[in-house]
């Protein structure tokens, strides 16, 4: 055997081994996608959970409220109701900021969504994920 044999045969193996790298880092990436990928439909699909349980607790409120004689046109209900809406408003800004935020720069671009209208029609093409989780 030849040194020309040995140099092939190290330099098939290094091909090989770059090959088998180059494929697990591809393979790797793709999945790391997709995980990010359900990571954001989960999340979104638990800040709407914890929405509707905030709601209902706001509805609980205010029956509560009409029960000890406040009517809709008192103030103290105006002010819950207004309170109530300007809370989701702010927990809606903060989770999709929160989320955006938590992503290290070569993952900025993945989220398809910007703000709370787009993640929920997101959460909407991809509710099949979050109804297997939440079930």
């Amino acid at each position: 055997m030849g040194l020309e044999q040995y140099a092939l045969h190290l330099l098939t193996f290094i091909f090989g081994y770059v090959t088998c790298r180059t494929f697990y880092f591809l393979k790797a990436t793709r999945v790391s996608l997709r995980l990010l990928k359900v990571t954001h439909v989960v999340c979104l699909a638990i800040l709407v959970k914890c929405i509707e349980e905030y709601s209902y607790a706001e509805s609980q409120k205010l029956l509560a409220l009409l029960k000890c004689g406040v009517t809709k046109d008192d103030e103290v209900y105006k002010k819950t109701t207004r309170t109530h809406a300007q809370e989701i408003e702010l927990f809606k800004s903060r989770g999709i900021t929160t989320i955006l935020a938590l992503h290290p720069d070569y993952f900025r671009t993945v989220p398809e969504f910007d703000d709370w209208d787009t993640a929920m029609s997101y959460l909407g093409t991809n509710k099949k994920i979050a109804q297997t989780f939440l079930s």
